[in-house]
């Protein structure tokens, strides 16, 4: 069996990172595959770059698609997907690699196998040359085996929630079945995350379904400056990723454990009475209304919780400081 496996590559003015990730998605040995680049690049150099490979052995493969004005990276990933025909799906991000045997070692996990939600494995870390830097840490659980390849889907997402931890891996270390995807891209439980978009989407794969992690490095993930996760808006993105995603995964009777819950809000409420204050000051109180909202929702969960009435108060005053931060209209 030979199904089709979409590669999906949104891009954005990287034409030297473009032009390698898409050489490792072409020389596949897994052969029946389509590659869709959706550009949001604001000159003609990514362009080019791919127009030099449709004439190439494989170029029929590729699919080319120039958006007339930058979209932004979320709704490029999402467009990738609704052009995808293929059965499954890898996603590849523009500064990020293939391993040559990447579709062809996962695939077979998911054949056949419609309780299996999501394949991944771990990634070589390469620097801003593509140059080895180490293999991505192992994860606090086992690993898939020939004996036992299948990872209990709710415990390895209350795993990921307790330790605010993507163990899962970006959106190119996995593959996974098109039709098992009912939210777009980057949205669990109707919300759009802001910057954990790949985790959201490996919630809702996993809230019915398990995974298979593989111990050999199938995909490589590049460190480098210009990454948008080194900004000051990425980490507060992110936390309210994770505040959204643990209540929202409560709501969903994912897990039910009172102690891991309070521990958790515990935690998070930490972080937000430590960084919030400073960050809405930061950004000039751009995103106040943002940050409300998730202190908001904590505070509310915190009262209904006996051991965290302490933690309501403090999330309660500090509501009242951030409001007192807002400017006059």
């Amino acid at each position: 069996m030979t199904p089709l496996v979409s590669i999906l590559l949104p891009t954005f003015d990287r034409p030297q990172f473009l032009e390698q990730a898409l050489v490792s998605a072409l020389n596949q040995t897994y052969p029946h595959i389509e590659i869709i680049i959706c550009d949001n690049s604001q000159n003609d150099a990514t362009e080019q770059v791919v127009n030099s490979y449709l004439t190439s052995l494989n170029g029929s493969k590729i699919k080319y698609v120039r958006n007339k004005a930058n979209i932004g990276p979320t709704a490029n990933q999402q467009k990738c997907f609704r052009l995808a025909k293929g059965e499954y799906i890898n996603y590849l991000m523009d500064d990020d690699l293939l391993h040559p045997r990447k579709i062809e070692r996962m695939l077979p996990y998911l054949i056949g196998n419609p309780k299996i939600g999501l394949v991944t494995s771990l990634k070589q870390i390469i620097d801003h040359f593509g140059e080895p830097v180490r293999i991505s840490k192992t994860p606090p659980f086992k690993l898939s085996t020939l004996k036992k390849p299948a990872i209990n889907g709710q415990s390895l997402i209350q795993r990921m929630l307790t330790d605010a931890t993507n163990y899962i891996g970006e959106p190119t270390t996995v593959l996974f079945r098109k039709a098992d995807l009912l939210e777009p891209f980057g949205t669990f439980g109707g919300k759009q995350a802001y910057n954990n978009v790949d985790v959201a989407s490996w919630i809702a794969l996993l809230v019915n379904k398990d995974a298979v992690f593989l111990e050999e490095p199938l995909s490589s993930f590049r460190k480098h400056p210009t990454q948008l996760t080194n900004t000051l808006l990425s980490r507060m993105g992110c936390q309210c990723d994770w505040i959204d995603a643990t209540l929202l995964a409560r709501k969903q009777r994912i897990f039910d454990d009172s102690s891991t819950f309070v521990k958790m809000i515990s935690r998070l409420g930490k972080i937000v009475l430590d960084n919030f204050s400073n960050w809405n000051e930061a950004t000039q109180g751009l995103y106040l209304n943002e940050l409300l909202d998730r202190v908001h929702q904590l505070a509310v969960v915190s009262e209904k919780t006996k051991k965290l009435s302490s933690l309501a108060k403090d999330l309660k005053k500090l509501t009242q400081q951030l409001e007192a931060q807002r400017k006059p209209a």
